[in-house]
């Protein structure tokens, strides 16, 4: 295998790679859209990313396998073989495309052994790339053409005041009871909306301290980020507060989860 940040660096590149395909089709009047079995958007934008990925990453590493939202899922009895494999969402937030709110993301994250190790994201339209892993020393986030700045999570709540990210589709409502301890608890709550996985994003870099998701969502949605986080300092944690882990069981859908910032925080009591 490349060293991690050799192939950190090819992972960023090959983002910007599908993210100059997602813009040509975003700058379109006509960008295909179509609406899947489940009901959920795709468009032609999610399909030229997911060719330019699985192009670059069968050249990069031809001997691990692939697992992509926009291609063929490999049935439960192959997956349960695979030890290292890549897990990706060509474009994560496809309403947000649809919608031309311009936070969508790329996103490919290095499956080993159920863990989350390697991660990059992509945001094509201000070209900003997140990456970091396990064995990469850090987090980062790096524009396009410029030096990467190191990413930290923050202590909670300065001054009293805890930060939490929402998501416009998925927002206050969702998660009422653990606002209702978060207004107990500090001083004041108050809240940053986004897409996709700019959310987690925002909890790596230290501006916000939480991001609680309570709905469903898929494991390319998190597996990215959950690298990135974790080496910026924080963590994604499950409903037992636990990390969350890949490729263990049929389904590919999450259980309601929680990206925090803050590992010395008393997370069992606010989040149960």
């Amino acid at each position: 295998m490349i060293m991690d940040m050799a192939l950190t660096q090819s992972l960023c590149e090959l983002c910007q790679q599908a993210g100059k395909a997602i813009m040509t089709v975003y700058q379109r009047e006509d960008r295909g859209i179509q609406i899947k079995a489940d009901e959920s958007p795709v468009t032609a934008a999610d399909l030229a990313a997911d060719s330019c990925i699985r192009a670059g990453l069968q050249a990069l590493t031809p001997e691990l396998p692939i697992l992509s939202e926009e291609s063929d899922i490999a049935a439960w009895s192959e997956r349960l073989t695979w030890q290292r494999y890549w897990l990706v969402d060509p474009l994560d937030g496809t309403r947000e495309f649809v919608d031309r709110t311009d936070e969508f993301t790329v996103n490919i994250a290095l499956i080993e052994n159920n863990v989350s190790v390697l991660g990059a994201i992509y945001v094509p339209v201000t070209g900003v790339c997140y990456f970091g892993g396990h064995n990469t020393g850090g987090a980062w986030r790096q524009s396009d053409d410029e030096e990467p700045v190191s990413l930290s999570t923050r202590s909670c709540a300065p001054e009293g005041v805890i930060s939490v990210a929402i998501s416009r589709g998925h927002g206050e409502n969702t998660i009422k009871t653990l606002m209702q301890r978060f207004e107990r608890q500090f001083r004041k709550v108050h809240f940053t909306i986004a897409g996709s996985s700019l959310k987690s994003c925002l909890v790596a870099e230290g501006r916000v301290d939480i991001y609680p998701r309570r709905g469903p969502t898929s494991e390319w949605d998190t597996a990215a980020a959950q690298a990135i986080v974790e080496a910026a300092g924080g963590s994604v944690l499950d409903p037992a507060l636990q990390p969350l882990r890949y490729n263990r069981k049929e389904s590919l859908l999450n259980p309601d989860f929680s990206v925090v910032g803050d590992l010395s925080v008393d997370w069992q009591t606010l989040l149960r």
